[in-house]
């Protein structure tokens, strides 16, 4: 549906670095990285706004390189959601279809029908400045979607709404896409957004593409350390070989069962990505499920919504393990997990994964 191949921009000292992507119709793709590192410049690649020095552009089957925005199918909603200030909810969302070649009948209908959809028939005498931001953004996708597009450009479309219409937004983009099943890709910074609505994730960093794969891949399955950082791996230990051995600030590890899948040098360092959830405080599985086990100092303990946050650290210099607790082992756990106590640890072999 949508390929990119080596795309080449050069905006002042930024660089887009060769970047090949491809989207299949009907897919909701997520592009998540940090501030500043291209996203946006990529999405405006694709729209048309600027033009790669090097590459191509396809859009179903059809190279659009030299094409302009206008001609290429495509819908896009920014950040700031772009509408007119000094027209209404109505004229915002039908500008754009005098360009269609719809009749008036058919735009009519086209646009009653998204209305509905979207449940804004109360704002469309409305300006923007008298809507919420929640129903800005709704104007905007309703604005983007009348024209029928190809594929759907989101520009970190929930960044700028208050926390409980973010949650109310990012079932409303769920729910279009399965509805009306149009062809999504939208750029975040936000990893518990592209979990909630990827089928896919791209990871991106200094203007390249680092990593490319469904969520729960690229989660268990890294390919460097810059991806398991941007992706949420809350661990990432370091291996050092010594005398046949692997050792790691917390000491030796049984990582033995892991390097079979790894082409390791002699001598060569390793990084293990470990997800917060094989941390187990209070471990109770039999030995060898166990990648280390020991004890560690309670450092800090964070309370962030439903779950409890434990830094746990092993005393060498700002090293430490991080884990969750559930609310409910919290409360039964709490007396013996405070700050600064000692606690029993072990760290599960599964889902451990391996970067060179």
């Amino acid at each position: 549906m949508l390929r990119l191949d080596d795309i080449v921009v050069r905006l002042g000292d930024f660089c887009l670095n060769s970047v090949s992507l491809s989207i299949t119709k009907g897919e909701y793709l997520v592009l998540l990285g940090p501030t500043g590192t291209g996203k946006t410049v990529l999405l405006e690649t694709i729209a048309g706004i600027h033009r790669p020095r090097k590459g191509r552009i396809w859009i179903n089957g059809r190279d659009v390189t030299r094409q302009p925005p206008e001609k290429r199918g495509l819908g896009i909603v920014y950040q700031d959601y772009a509408l007119f200030p000094h027209l209404n909810v109505e004229q915002n969302i039908a500008f754009g279809l005098r360009s269609t070649g719809m009749s008036e009948r058919q735009s009519l209908r086209t646009m009653e029908d998204l209305v509905r959809f979207l449940d804004i028939g109360h704002l469309l005498k409305r300006r923007p400045a008298q809507l919420s931001g929640g129903e800005q953004q709704r104007v905007a996708l309703a604005r983007a979607l009348v024209m029928k597009p190809f594929l759907l450009l989101l520009d970190e479309p929930l960044s700028a709404l208050d926390r409980a219409s973010r949650d109310r937004l990012r079932h409303e983009l769920k729910r279009i896409h399965r509805e009306i099943g149009v062809t999504i890709l939208h750029i975040t910074h936000d990893l518990e957004e592209a979990l909630f609505l990827a089928d896919r994730m791209a990871i991106m960093e200094n203007g390249s593409i680092l990593q490319h794969d469904r969520p729960e891949a690229v989660f268990a399955r890294p390919n460097s350390r810059a991806v398991a950082k941007i992706a949420g791996i809350r661990n990432l230990l370091e291996a050092i070989p010594e005398n046949g051995r692997w050792v790691t600030f917390l000491g030796v590890v049984d990582i033995e069962d892991i390097l079979k899948n790894c082409a390791t040098d002699p001598g060569q360092k390793i990084c293990i990505s470990i997800p917060g959830w094989n941390v187990e405080v209070f471990p109770g599985k039999p030995e060898d499920s166990y990648l280390w086990k020991g004890t560690l100092r309670v450092a800090e303990t964070r309370l962030i919504g439903d779950l409890v946050d434990l830094v746990l650290s092993g005393g060498n210099g700002g090293d430490d393990i991080r884990t969750s607790l559930s609310r409910r082992e919290w409360e039964t756990l709490s007396p013996f997990v405070e700050q600064g106590k000692n606690v029993p640890v072990g760290i599960c072999k599964k889902g451990i994964h391996c970067i060179m």
